[in-house]
């Protein structure tokens, strides 16, 4: 018996999209998108990280620089001195560790100094007049991205040269002065006006507010903080800011064999391994514990192979002068696990207990702004209160940087000195609203990449200079990457969230629904009649580029 061919309906023989309209199956469909990637939503700056590492990766280093001075006019510096919290948050460590992101900055700041590269002065010049409070990071990123939208900016700095703590509070074995002086002057070539020697007090800005239309207070946090067991100690205990402002300035304090950090932060690491550079045995004593200090991780390996002794869990107890020596008892401690946020709180172990001599003592238990007679009105963490346009409650002053923030990190105060702008600007034209602009899609996750196209490539570290030889003078400890190196980085770079035209949404979509122009450039849309939703570009896109979306009927 034979069998019967069943017939096959005529539709299905044509094997073409065209003559389904396969669109009306879908509940979703596709979107390109340009989403924001982890490391540019963790960057205080705001930088763009996927685009200026995408053009490194293809050599163009003054399109990178631009993107990167767009909004940080420091590249060289934040490239030796950033936290980096955008390499915590980069997707690629969740594969072979995270691309070096601020290694790479710090090539392309130093060939654009090398180079010579001006940064863009204003399109426009308009009339208001803006005096900005302060020469540091925050106060030049507020003056800086000003200038950019034409307005006639003051610096005022009370210090003899410009910079901050970019100058006077950062050693130059990490920061070299050169690198300020470069960054700062080409800076200030865009048409800022700076008035150094000029001390601003709260009583002045009653005067300036007839000679300017805002002012941005961005006055640090130069007042070192103190502990009361250390009162009666005299001239032996200097505070960390001090100590690294002289040594900055070539004014070497005499601080003795044995010195004694009290702190565990950068500037306690700054400090200690300065005062290793001059010639002293240091201990740090940390309330945190080993493993917890609040300096970053490099800096504690760094300053350990530099044969600083570190001891955490310790608390001084007092300190007693003996036959020109200081004579420190200190307690083992834990931290109390329920203090708030951002509070040490320590419990003594009973029964633990030790000495330590030093001949001076040097605090590094943080900073607060000097804001006295300021008329602004102060949070209990003793900055100035803003809000999210860095507003103070005074009108037509605002307020960035440590003055205004108690994140102590040189980019977080870039970051708030270009924030600040936002706001400044819609103070002069009369505007409101949120400075934060419009709400923005997801970050791209690590789920999202399609690591079948990204080989496995180790993560290249800066190396370190041989510790005996950075111990001999105050040379850069980490060796910059060479051009091999950080071309090498960049192709690392998964580019999260944004689409590089590689084309696998149009090769790989069975429906032949995805639309590609080529003219003037190479652009994606979809063709709703025959896209049914199967998400195959979304799971092709190399770099979470594209999303599906549900379909409201």
């Amino acid at each position: 018996m034979c069998a019967v061919a069943k017939e096959i309906p005529p539709v299905w023989t044509t094997g073409w999209t065209e003559e389904l309209s396969t669109g009306t199956w879908r509940s979703a469909t596709p979107v390109h998108e340009e989403r924001p990637s982890p490391c540019k939503n963790a960057c205080p700056a705001g930088g763009n990280i996927p685009l200026w590492i995408q053009q490194v990766r293809e050599g163009q280093y003054h399109s990178a620089w631009l993107t990167l001075v767009a909004n940080n006019p420091f590249p060289a510096v934040t490239g030796r001195v950033c936290h980096h919290p955008c390499e915590v948050s980069c997707n690629r460590g969740e594969y072979d560790g995270a691309v070096t992101v601020n290694a790479l900055e710090q090539f392309v700041g130093d060939l654009a100094l090398k180079e010579g590269w001006p940064l863009p002065g204003p399109e426009n010049n308009k009339d208001a007049r803006v005096a900005v409070i302060g020469s540091g990071p925050a106060g030049l990123s507020c003056a800086y991205q000003l200038r950019r939208r034409g307005y006639r900016v003051t610096v005022f700095e009370a210090q003899p040269e410009p910079g901050g703590v970019m100058r006077y509070g950062i050693p130059a074995y990490r920061l070299p002065k050169e690198i300020v002086a470069g960054e700062v002057n080409r800076l200030l070539a865009t048409g800022i006006e700076l008035r150094t020697g000029t001390v601003v007090r709260g009583e002045d800005l009653d005067s300036l507010r007839k000679e300017f239309a805002a002012l941005c207070l961005a006055t640090g946090a130069p007042r070192a903080k103190v502990l009361p067991q250390f009162n009666p100690a005299g001239g032996r205990v200097i505070s960390g800011l001090d100590f690294l402002g002289r040594v900055n300035r070539n004014d070497i304090p005499a601080i003795g064999r044995q010195v004694a950090v009290i702190g565990g932060g950068s500037v306690a690491m700054d400090v200690a391994r300065t005062a290793r550079r001059l010639g002293s045995q240091v201990k740090v004593l940390a309330l945190e514990d080993g493993h917890n200090l609040p300096a970053q991780a490099q800096e504690v390996q760094e300053a350990l192979e530099e044969g600083v002794i570190i001891r955490g869990g310790v608390m001084v107890r007092e300190a007693a002068e003996e036959g020109g020596i200081l004579n420190l008892t200190c307690d083992k401690v834990v931290l109390d696990p329920s203090a708030p946020p951002g509070v040490l709180k320590p419990i003594v172990i009973p029964g633990v207990s030790f000495q330590v001599s030093a001949d001076t003592v040097i605090l590094a238990v943080g900073q607060d702004p000097d804001l006295d007679g300021f008329p602004v009105r102060q949070g209990e963490n003793r900055v100035i209160e803003v809000d999210h346009c860095q507003a103070t409650s005074g009108a037509g002053i605002f307020a960035c940087g440590d003055a205004a923030s108690t994140d102590r990190f040189v980019s977080a105060a870039i970051g708030g000195g270009k924030r600040a702008v936002l706001g400044i600007e819609r103070y002069l034209e009369g505007r409101g609203g949120n400075c934060g602009g419009e709400p923005v899609p997801d970050e791209v996750s690590f789920k999202e990449i399609n690591t079948f196209y990204f080989p496995v490539a180790a993560r290249v570290e800066r190396k370190a200079a041989d510790p005996v030889k950075r111990l001999q003078d105050f040379r850069e400890a980490r060796v910059a990457l060479t051009e091999e190196e950080a071309r090498a980085q960049a192709h690392r770079c998964f580019s999260c969230g944004h689409c590089l035209k590689c084309d696998n949404c149009y090769y790989y979509c069975p429906d032949m629904a995805v639309i590609r122009e080529t003219l003037p450039e190479k652009l994606y849309g979809i063709q709703d009649r025959y896209c049914k939703g199967c998400g195959l570009c979304v799971e092709e896109c190399p770099r979470g580029a594209i999303v599906l979306k549900e379909v409201r009927r």
